[in-house]
């Protein structure tokens, strides 16, 4: 019986009986099929979107649904921008975005695909939730640039299920018209409410832990960090560090050391890791 959030749920009950006589004996197999409603989770998402709290801040709620037909679940899938929205306030910027986004409502995601810095496609890929703070720094180098430009976002993938059974529907998109210092609350605030849906997510970032002269400390880093992100956060806690050049390196899968000497090797390492499913990057 498939009962995860669909149009309908359909199973299917047997039962066999067997007749006889001092002649003869026959079998017989029933066979009951049953048909279900149950909620659909476009309407888990309406229900999530209804009761979101903006605390008086202007933003934009849409949400892209997942749609991985069975040829193609090996390569990718398509992200379709669904009807269910909600924006807080009446804003021309948002109402702008909303409209760019329309315009290519339906687009297709495979794991070797380059989003560059389309949130909703990275956490696709990665399964993992994502934003974009006040210190993201746009440049021209953003995919998405002329879309997003100064707003900042929140992503986060919805599951239902657990374990091996644990299926991606599609991505929570919160857009605001200034990027915040961050989005903690919102994100405890999403999963509160996924979970009276039924549904789940997964939190920003990787966990990275730093040695230094003996000292090891840990933080947490989302995975649109660029290069100075990380170079703050070890001189934020590593205070003699603060008028020097840093040179980072990390540890692969395979227990090489590799050098973090620019945003794209610092997103290469967050990736390979976050598709790996490590706990922690080193």
């Amino acid at each position: 019986i498939d009962e995860s959030p669909s149009n309908h749920t359909i199973g299917e009950y047997r039962s066999t009986v067997t007749l006889s006589d001092d002649r003869s004996k026959t079998t017989l197999t029933f066979s009951i099929i049953f048909v279900k409603e149950v909620t659909t989770i476009l309407e888990c998402i309406d229900r999530i979107f209804r009761n979101f709290d903006f605390r008086n801040e202007s933003g934009l709620l849409q949400f892209w649904e997942l749609c991985m037909p069975s040829e193609l679940e090996e390569v990718g899938c398509n992200l379709i921008l669904a009807d269910q929205t909600v924006m807080s306030t009446q804003d021309e910027g948002l109402e702008d975005y909303r409209s760019r986004c329309l315009e290519s409502r339906c687009r297709f995601v495979g794991l070797g695909t380059s989003v560059g810095n389309w949130l909703a496609g990275r956490a696709v890929q990665t399964r993992i939730a994502d934003h974009r703070t006040i210190h993201h720094v746009l440049t021209q180098e953003d995919q998405h640039s002329a879309d997003v430009g100064g707003k900042g976002q929140l992503v986060l993938p919805v599951f239902y299920g657990q374990g091996a059974g644990k299926k991606l529907l599609g991505i929570i998109e919160f857009v605001t018209t200034v990027p915040k210092e961050s989005y903690d609350e919102d994100i405890e605030q999403f999963h509160g409410l996924l979970k009276d849906e039924g549904l789940k997510s997964k939190y920003i970032g990787k966990t990275i832990k730093v040695k230094y002269d003996g000292d090891l400390i840990k933080f947490t880093l989302p995975l649109s960090a660029k290069l100075t992100d990380l170079h703050r956060k070890v001189k934020t806690r590593f205070p003699g560090l603060e008028n020097q050049n840093l040179c980072a390196e990390y540890t692969d899968a395979e227990g090489n050391p590799i050098r973090i000497a620019s945003d794209e090797d610092l997103r290469v390492c967050m990736t390979e890791a976050s598709s790996k499913g490590a706990k922690f990057i080193k």
